[in-house]
C-alpha cells in the first residue's frame, strides 16, 4: 500500500513538473555582444574622449619623459640635487595619475550602472512583448538551441531603449534649478561587463 501511495505521488510530481516546463518560454541572447555594440556604450566612448582626452594625453607625455629621463640617468650619473628633483617629479606624476583613475573608474562604473539598465529594459519589453518567461546570457549556459538566440533581438531593442531615454529626457528638461542631466552611459573606457544572468519578465534592473 505504501509502494502505491509513493509511486503515485511520484507520477503526480512528474506530470506537474511536466506541466510547469511546458509552461516556460526562454530565450538566450549574448549579453558582452550587447553590451559592447550598443549605442549607449557608442556615445559614452565619444562623451569620454572628450572629457578625458587631453589629460589623458598629457600624462602619457609626462610619462615618456620621465622614462627617457631615467634612462638618461644611467648613461650619465646625475647629481644629489637631480636625484632629488627627479624623486619629486615622479611622486607628482604618481599622484596625477592615480587622480585622474579615480575619475576614470568613477565614470566607468557609472556607465557600467546605466547599460545594465538599459539591457534589463530591455529584456523586459521583450519578454512582455513576445511571452518570454526566461531570458538569460549565453555566457551561463552550456548548450542552448541556436533557435532561442534573440541577441540581435536583444540590441535592437536595447537601442530603442536608449532612444527612448534620451526623448525623455529632451522633453522633460532638467529640474528646475539643476545643471541639464545627461542620458545614461554618457561616460565610458571600455566595453562595459553587465553581470551575467537571467532576464525575464520580472527582473528588476541589474546594477554593478
Amino acid at each position: 500500500m505504501r509502494y502505491i501511495a509513493c509511486l503515485a505521488a511520484c507520477l503526480f510530481l512528474s506530470a506537474s513538473l511536466s506541466a510547469a516546463a511546458a509552461d516556460v518560454k526562454t530565450a538566450v541572447f549574448n549579453l558582452q555582444k550587447t553590451a559592447a555594440e550598443c549605442d549607449a556604450l557608442q556615445e559614452a566612448r565619444t562623451a569620454l574622449d572628450g572629457k578625458f582626452g587631453e589629460q589623458k594625453n598629457a600624462l602619457e607625455k609626462d610619462r615618456l619623459r620621465l622614462e627617457k629621463k631615467a634612462s638618461d640617468f644611467q648613461s650619465k650619473k646625475p647629481t644629489a640635487k637631480q636625484q632629488e628633483d627627479f624623486a619629486k617629479e615622479q611622486r607628482e606624476y604618481g599622484e596625477k595619475a592615480q587622480a585622474f583613475m579615480r575619475l576614470l573608474q568613477a565614470d566607468e562604473q557609472r556607465v557600467r550602472r546605466d547599460i545594465d539598465e538599459v539591457i534589463s529594459r530591455a529584456a523586459k519589453n521583450l519578454a512582455e512583448a513576445k511571452g518570454y518567461t526566461l531570458v538569460m546570457d549565453i555566457a551561463d549556459i552550456i548548450y542552448y538551441d541556436p533557435a532561442l538566440d534573440i541577441t540581435a533581438d536583444m540590441l535592437a531593442e536595447s537601442n530603442a531603449v536608449f532612444k527612448k531615454i534620451k526623448e525623455d529626457l529632451l522633453k522633460s528638461g532638467p529640474p528646475q534649478g539643476s545643471a541639464p542631466s545627461a542620458p545614461p552611459a554618457r561616460n565610458a573606457a571600455s566595453p562595459a561587463a553587465p553581470q551575467r544572468g537571467a532576464a525575464g519578465s520580472q527582473q528588476q534592473p541589474q546594477g554593478r
